[in-house]
């Protein structure tokens, strides 16, 4: 243990100045046993620093006649002993205070978040990667929905931002409670408490479109989506970091990447809206059997398009009916047509497709850079890690769904954007499913003749 020797002789100087004022001689036993006191601690010296000097004398009559230096009666021993006791207590409250006091910052977290509220939309989107009005419209929504409750101490606006500055800036609780001056304990009961929320929140706004919704389709679309009558949306997963035990990390090292990923399956319509979300999937399981596997799960809820209808996928897919893939061993990505135009049907019909599908790849962008947690997942157990991605696109598909400006989707929303976050998933990983049928896959594969050859005789749809 390390003594600071200064405030060591500044404490028995003090102590032997006011001692000096008490009129004692040296060789009084009260002199000598208040000696004896002042070498004992710290805390003594600041107790008689502190005390009258009549309740020090008592206080030394009380201590000498514990040493059989002084005779003292009962009545003084009492009064001793009370006052001390108050004095220790009073110490001991003070070096508590101290120890606690490690949040002291001049803003709390209210006026923390009463700053976001009325200050710049850019300050709210730097923060909380979303704008003010965006934020405002989020936090009544949940009020209404009475999803969300505050309390004296913390309001329902104050416990949406720092669950927004989580996932938004992937930061840890420890950051967090320094921001909004609250324990690590309160902050991670609150982002729990928003998690639960966003659950019903995601029920609410990620739901299957129409079959025949088209007003969402941009202006640059409507031509592509003249070439594909049938398509209402598009369809592909997309891998999520995942933070893994190491004894479990086998399955999620997908597709020879030295990271963990979960592999999770996306529908989005034209307007990069969101229709349907299954997370949880090791990152090692291949696009095709996620799908075949959510598609005919009886839990899943999954939105099958009517016959005369599909999703447009890549070539880790089967083209079958409800599914619309490109020409294999074929020219396909965006990328590829940079130097060279489409020349056979079979190229000019994967350019078109490629270019209307690319919309699920422009969604992926914007979400995952929005929210950084998606490309570096905190520790938490794995059944959160798949409720923040959940919790993620929830909150996307409620900015792009209330038409609120977002700088984001603005940059993503350029069709010449090749994201194209596809996994690498290569066409020789590819096995034919024979569970959707040899007529289902027929019916796809002429349907998809037929687009083709009126795209190379320019014979209109």
């Amino acid at each position: 243990m390390l003594i600071d020797k200064h405030n060591l002789s500044n404490d028995m100087d003090a102590c032997m100045e006011k001692l000096g004022t008490l009129g004692w001689e040296e060789s009084d036993a009260r002199y000598q046993t208040a000696l004896l006191l002042f070498g004992e601690s710290a805390d003594i010296r600041k107790v008689w620093l502190q005390l009258q000097p009549s309740t020090c004398e008592l206080w030394v009559k009380n201590a000498g006649a514990k040493w059989m230096f002084i005779s003292m009666d009962s009545e003084d021993e009492i009064i001793v002993f009370i006052i001390l006791c108050w004095y220790w207590l009073q110490l001991a409250s003070s070096r508590r205070t101290e120890s606690i006091r490690d949040l002291n910052s001049a803003l709390t977290g209210h006026a923390y978040t009463q700053e976001l509220l009325h200050g710049t939309s850019t300050q709210c989107h730097e923060m909380m990667r979303l704008s003010r009005d965006a934020y405002v419209l989020l936090c009544n929504h949940f009020k209404q929905r009475n999803w969300l409750r505050g309390s004296r101490s913390i309001t329902i606006e104050e416990k949406l931002a720092m669950f927004l500055i989580v996932v938004g800036h992937n930061e840890r609780f420890r950051m967090v409670k320094r921001r909004f001056q609250h324990s690590t304990e309160t902050i991670h009961r609150c982002f729990h408490e928003v998690l639960n929320a966003m659950m019903n929140f995601a029920r609410e706004v990620i739901v299957p479109t129409s079959n025949n919704a088209i007003t969402n389709i941009s202006e640059r679309h409507r031509k592509l989506k003249q070439i594909f009558p049938g398509a209402i949306g598009a369809l592909d997963g997309t891998l999520i970091h995942a933070s893994i035990p190491v004894d479990q990390q086998t399955c999620y090292r997908g597709r020879g990447k030295g990271e963990c990923f979960q592999n999770v399956l996306g529908i989005c319509d034209f307007d990069m809206i969101f229709t349907f979300v299954w997370a949880g999937w090791e990152g090692i399981a291949h696009d095709s059997r996620v799908l075949k596997e959510v598609a005919f799960n009886p839990t899943s809820n999954f939105p099958f398009p009517q016959p005369d209808k599909y999703y447009l996928c890549d070539a880790a897919y089967t083209n079958t009916r409800g599914f619309m893939t490109p020409y294999r061993n074929t020219r396909y990505w965006l990328a590829d047509f940079r130097r060279q135009r489409a020349l056979t049907k079979e190229e000019r019909f994967n350019h078109a497709h490629a270019k209307l599908r690319n919309v699920i790849e422009r969604a992926y962008g914007v979400l995952k850079a929005r929210f950084p947690i998606l490309k570096q997942m905190a520790p938490f157990p794995f059944s959160i890690q798949r409720d923040i991605v959940i919790a993620c696109f929830a909150v996307h598909n409620f900015i792009r769904k209330y038409n609120i400006h977002d700088q984001l989707f603005m940059d993503f929303d350029e069709n010449n954007m090749f994201s194209e976050i596809h996994g690498g998933e290569s066409e020789n990983e590819f096995v034919q499913d024979i569970e959707w049928g040899s007529h289902s896959i027929e019916y796809m594969n002429t349907l998809r003749d037929e687009i083709a050859t009126q795209l190379i005789s320019n014979v209109p749809n």
